[in-house]
């Protein structure tokens, strides 16, 4: 959703313009779509790298038989990464009493099944991505997607509802707003326009970023029922069927926006334009409902949740002010 709503006397009285040299609104979204769309598949397109090792342990973390001892070795490969998951279990967000000083006494303290979560958190701290005259826009993408991932997890753990990948699909399912606007800077640098993002440009975006995310992931060789839930991350049905990880992710994601945690990126606007008002990227009171009754849910349990949710993400507002310290 854009950060600020505004009206136009002109709206639906033909054909607007962006100011200065007379090109359509829709021509330019068009323009930046085209560019969007074969972006990924250009060969000098350097995207952002996962760490090797994070991704060889959400593959070992797959396997029933996985030990800590195994992931404590790939985790040894990679000193950075290791030293922020020890950071990540030493957290206030997972309770700890006392500091543990070794990455075993880590990985015991937050269990196998939460193992892939941290290290993927981790790995996604470290993975930089930057865009010029979007930087702030990308630390809302990544605040946003942090607080849907954990909002995600406790819904999922304390319903009976089979989400799998549910921290996952929250931390990286706006991917591809980021890589959108990596792409962004590009063209308009290639098309010697100012580093600013206009409004038309946040909607081609918008509108492409599940695509570009689920193909950055593929990218990275993440599981496919992972990179499927990103893909669709906007639609309840998938199959034909509700699909329970998007429904636990969508309920996520109302929590997280209502809270103040949204997707409010800095657009550049002139006086001239359109109330181009997406909102692409929250989710509306009804599909929160749809998604509700998918999960065998009610209004109960979301009122539940948003109060429940409301000292974790308390918590980690702190941990991002800690950051931004």
């Amino acid at each position: 959703m854009l950060s600020e709503r505004f009206t136009n006397p002109n709206e639906a009285k033909g054909t607007h313009t962006i100011e200065d040299d007379g090109r359509s609104i829709e021509d330019e979204e068009t323009h930046v779509k085209e560019w969007l769309e074969g972006f990924l598949a250009r060969p000098t397109v350097e995207l952002p790298r996962l760490p090797t090792v994070a991704i060889e342990i959400l593959e070992l973390s797959r396997r029933p038989n996985a030990r800590i001892e195994e992931i404590t070795a790939l985790l040894g490969r990679e000193p950075m990464l290791a030293a922020k998951v020890l950071k990540l279990a030493n957290s206030s967000l997972y309770g700890a009493p006392v500091a543990v000083a070794t990455l075993k006494q880590a990985l015991v303290r937050v269990g196998l099944t939460v193992v892939r979560d941290v290290v993927m958190e981790a790995a996604m701290q470290m993975t930089v991505i930057r865009a010029e005259g979007f930087n702030d826009t990308l630390e809302v993408i990544r605040r946003h997607s942090t607080a849907v991932a954990w909002v995600s997890r406790f819904i999922a753990r304390n319903t009976s509802t089979d989400a799998e990948n549910s921290f996952l699909v929250g931390l990286l399912h706006d991917l591809g707003l980021s890589i959108g606007l990596i792409a962004l800077a590009e063209w308009l640098k290639k098309n010697k326009q100012p580093q600013r993002l206009r409004p038309e440009h946040w909607l081609a975006v918008e509108r492409l970023h599940p695509q570009v995310g689920a193909q950055l992931l593929e990218s990275w060789k993440l599981p496919p029922a992972l990179v499927l839930v990103v893909r669709n991350h906007h639609q309840l049905i998938i199959g034909g069927s509700p699909h329970p990880s998007v429904a636990i992710h969508l309920i996520a994601e109302h929590i997280a926006s209502k809270a103040g945690w949204g997707v409010e990126p800095t657009v550049f606007r002139t006086a001239g334009d359109i109330p181009l008002v997406s909102g692409i990227t929250s989710v509306n009171d009804d599909e929160r409902d749809r998604a509700l009754n998918a999960a065998n849910l009610t209004m109960r349990h979301y009122e539940q949740f948003v109060k429940d949710t409301q000292p974790l993400l308390e918590t980690l507002s702190g941990q991002f002010k800690k950051k931004a310290a």
